[in-house]
């Protein structure tokens, strides 16, 4: 047996607080390692019925003796003698580890921690696949679109003839098809350079063996005429060509002074002498807008555009098999499934996250209690009859022939009807008599409860396939979608790498701190997007103060245990990455208006076995503060000091780059504004969209009312270390989805939502006694007395009938609860069979909003 290297670590404490964990501390009982004879069969009622109780525990819940352990050395030869030996610790060359006092296998992290020859895959060390077995391949990024100088970088995916990934160590060679480009190399990835000008050609071949995959490049010429911006515009999932975008250059009046359409090459060539707003327009893609872009660069511009989010809608269905028995009490099975994201995970609607949420109900210990789950959570037992499967939803992307439903791929991609993602799932068997307290208390977040009793358990594992392939079409299209059926092994690679990270001071918001933390392990894989391989999480409650809570078996506040499963199933040698997500409110789904969330990302060199956070994870950087005091003024005048259109952060946020406001409509269709974070308070006025071009910063209802708007600020840094411009990152290239979040190191977003007002009492039509209080509800609008530079106004309730001194009465609220409850009293002398409260918000003057925002009730007053 290959020894490998295991922390320093204090037994009796591990000990104890395994056994005090809250979600159990064993393996799946099929999971255990076999034994070479001993009495691990044995029928048991206390450990001491088993054969020696400190090499042995008595696992109640199927009654047989099972191998147990206080440290590493338990789970080897030399401690347990040759009669308890454990085959599974000595027949693999890593030997085994005391994870939650069981002995588990050992896994790698990569191919440096096996013995020479053997590789690393699905965190096993074993020989390395043969190059015979490669059938196909393809190129990441398939099309390129870029001037003349360019570095670009390629991957590889390899798979067999069964469409299973192969991760290859060598025998990939990389070649330059036209003199176009310049460069070669021998390894999975390589670099190139664009040397001189010319249409699209087939460029760049990655070979092994005898299979063969190309990327198709376009080299255009560099950019020398005078008073011109070349803007190239591509979809950003893709790297196709978008054509027939408008491209829009305006002053700093936002008035337009020059617009071009996009060729077939995505390519628009504008006037412009000075700088200038430059905004890209497109009925199918999110608009963008780069604010103050400085002409003394390149004038070479690259802008992506990412597709409406709920144009097109499928996906994948995933069905779990291969369940471990459980025991007569039963067990709680849980999955939580999606697809990769690439890019931030700000960048995708929360509906192509997670999907719809859906009820369950539970019940344990004679209690019944409702969740409400996301729909990319699978839940079986408890009286809990599992759907057949679990629906997840996809980007667009790439695709090609072997997609059923697809007989023209590059058709397929160029309109957003395919793509290819990664399927994940992290899924845990849990018997219920090992199940968290407080589980069925109300008002616990699911999620969060999930995230926080991962750690301590043996119990989770994942599951990843890697190349998914799926369909999109528009919804509503006449029939169903066809989502693409995924099976997944309920029980494949463990969650084997407990370890504990140190979460930086939390943010404050408002009048606390943010008040929970979840901390997600991931791979980055190039041309597929962020895939988990890991939680953890923790609150901040008792004290709320700037730290998590501390933990059990931990010293100090702000340690948050997470436990993480290697890279595998074809994402070896992936870079991983990890991320620490704080937020105002719960996590997952539709985002309530006033949420705020900062998120820290950093490189992790590999996941590491160090339960007791003997040396936790940190991260090199703080939080960034939440990105409050953003204001837009929609109309054609001044308004409380903005201009018309003028959109700009009263506040800047210390230590941020970038600043980025998106507007959502109605049909969930978006417009995003890039500012430098230096000139946010500055601000930028936006252009009126051209002529047969929705106008975003509305809702698009028949009120005309204000369009939802989330600002985030974004902390980024180039490989040297240097803070990126604005429009150095628009002319590399660097805002499209891949390099734009690896080069993103942290991020906070604020959750406006738009002006809305809502009566919660009295209901329509009813009896009120005179002097009645009444109650509404305020979103996505500061309410204050103007005391703190984020207060906005109040609401203003204008009474209508109900006799003299009442008909046209006027009542002023400024002050309202965390939630956006309003109360106000009225008049004692106010009484009538139909008197009409009508709830409007209003500015600090009293004054309406423009457009105006306001909600009525009719009542009766005896």
């Amino acid at each position: 047996m290959r020894p490998i290297p295991h922390p320093v670590r204090s037994p009796g404490l591990v000990f104890a607080c395994l056994l005090a964990c809250a979600m159990g501390c064993g393996m799946y009982a099929s999971d255990a390692p076999g034994i070479f004879g001993g009495k691990n069969d044995d029928a048991c009622t206390v450990d001491q019925d088993c054969a020696d109780p400190a090499l042995f525990f008595c696992n109640t819940a199927l009654s047989r003796c099972e191998a147990a352990c206080r440290s590493d050395d338990d789970c080897s030869v030399t401690r347990r003698g040759e009669l308890h030996a454990i085959a599974a610790c000595e027949l693999q060359s890593l030997g085994c580890r005391c994870d939650a006092s069981r002995c588990v296998p050992a896994l790698c992290t990569g191919d440096a921690l096996c013995a020479n020859g053997e590789v690393c895959r699905d965190g096993t060390c074993g020989p390395p696949p043969p190059v015979s077995s490669v059938a196909a391949c393809r190129v990441v990024p398939e099309r390129v679109i870029a001037p003349a100088g360019t570095p670009l970088r390629f991957e590889a995916w390899v798979s067999d003839v069964r469409g299973q990934p192969v991760v290859l160590r060598e025998g990939l060679t990389w070649t330059a098809l036209s003199t176009r480009v310049k460069g070669e190399a021998t390894s999975t990835g390589a670099s190139f350079t664009l040397e001189s000008a010319g249409v699209e050609l087939e460029s760049v071949e990655a070979r092994v063996g005898g299979v063969s995959c190309r990327a198709r490049v376009t080299v255009l010429p560099k950019l020398t005429a005078q008073g011109q911006v070349r803007v190239v515009v591509t979809d950003g999932l893709t790297g196709l060509p978008v054509e027939g975008a408008a491209v829009v250059v305006a002053d700093v009046a936002g008035s337009t002074t020059a617009r071009e359409t996009t060729d077939a090459q995505g390519v628009a060539v504008v006037a412009s002498r000075n700088d200038s707003t430059v905004s890209v327009f497109h009925p199918d893609f999110g608009y963008l807008t780069v604010a103050n872009y400085e002409m003394n660069g390149s004038r070479d511009l690259r802008l992506p555009l990412r597709r409406n989010p709920a144009d097109r809608e499928g996906g994948v269905r995933t069905l779990f098999t291969h369940f471990a028995p459980t025991g007569a009490a039963g067990a709680l099975a849980l999955g939580m499934t999606g697809l990769s994201v690439p890019g931030l995970l700000s960048e995708a609607a929360p509906g192509q996250q997670v999907g719809p949420e859906r009820s369950v109900e539970l019940m344990l210990g004679g209690a019944k209690r409702s969740f409400q789950v996301p729909g990319n959570v699978w839940v079986r037992g408890l009286g809990v009859t599992a759907p057949e499967s679990v629906d997840s939803p996809g980007l667009a992307g790439v695709c090609d022939a072997a997609l059923k439903d697809v007989t023209e791929p590059e058709e397929a991609m160029r309109g957003g009807a395919c793509g290819t993602r990664a399927a994940w799932a992290l899924t845990a068997q849990v018997p219920s008599g090992e199940l968290p307290a407080g589980m069925m208390e109300p008002g616990v977040d699911p999620l969060l409860l999930l995230a926080r009793a991962l750690p301590p358990s043996g119990r989770f594992s994942s599951v990843v396939s890697r190349d998914v392939q799926f369909t999109l079409r528009p919804p509503g299209a006449g029939e169903p979608s066809r989502l693409a059926p995924v099976v997944q092994d309920f029980q494949q690679v463990p969650l084997a790498f407990p370890f504990v990270v140190r979460v930086p001071s939390l943010p404050r918001f408002r009048d606390g701190f943010l008040e929970r933390t979840v901390v997600m392990g991931s791979v980055v894989a190039p041309g597929r997007g962020m895939v988990p391989l890991g939680l953890g999480a923790a609150i901040n409650v008792n004290p709320a103060d700037p730290n998590t809570d501390t933990q059990p078996g931990l010293s100090t506040p702000g340690l948050v245990r997470v436990r993480m499963a290697p890279a595998h199933h074809g994402l070896e040698g992936q870079a991983y990455r990890l991320l620490a997500l704080a937020s105002s409110g719960p996590l997952g789904g539709e985002l309530p208006a006033g949420v705020a969330t900062s998120a820290l990302m950093t490189a992790l060199d590999a996941p590491h076995f160090d339960p007791d956070g003997t040396q936790p994870v940190t991260f090199p950087d703080a939080f960034l503060a939440v990105p409050e005091g953003a204001r837009y003024n929609p109309d054609a005048f001044i308004w409380h000091g903005l201009l018309p259109r003028e959109w700009r952060m009263d506040t800047p946020v210390p230590s941020a780059t970038l600043v980025r406001g998106t507007f959502t409509n109605m049909a969930g269709r978006r417009w995003s504004i890039w500012l430098d974070a230096r000139r946010a308070t500055s601000g930028v006025r936006l252009p009126v969209p051209p002529a047969g071009f929705e106008d975003r910063t509305f809702q698009g209802d028949t009120e005309g009312s204000r369009a939802s708007l989330s600002v985030e600020a974004l902390s980024m840094a180039t490989p040297e270390g240097k803070a990126p411009s604005l429009s150095a990152l628009a002319e590399s290239g660097g805002l499209a989805p891949e390099p734009l979040a690896a080069a993103t190191h942290g991020a906070s977003t604020l959750h406006y939502g738009r002006p809305q007002v809502a009566w919660l009492e009295p209901a329509e039509g009813a009896a009120l006694a005179r002097g009645a209080t009444v109650r509404v509800r305020v979103e996505g609008f500061q309410v204050g007395p103007g005391t703190s530079a984020t207060d906005e106004g109040g609401v203003l309730i204008t009474v209508h009938g109900g006799g003299v001194g009442c008909d046209g009465a006027m009542l002023r609220g400024d002050l309202a609860t965390r939630a956006g409850e309003v109360t106000l009293v009225l008049p004692a002398q106010c009484s009538g069979p139909e008197v009409t409260l009508v709830a409007s918000l209003v500015d600090s003057l009293g004054v309406s909003l423009r457009p105006a925002v306001s909600a009525a009730r009719t009542v009766r007053v005896p």
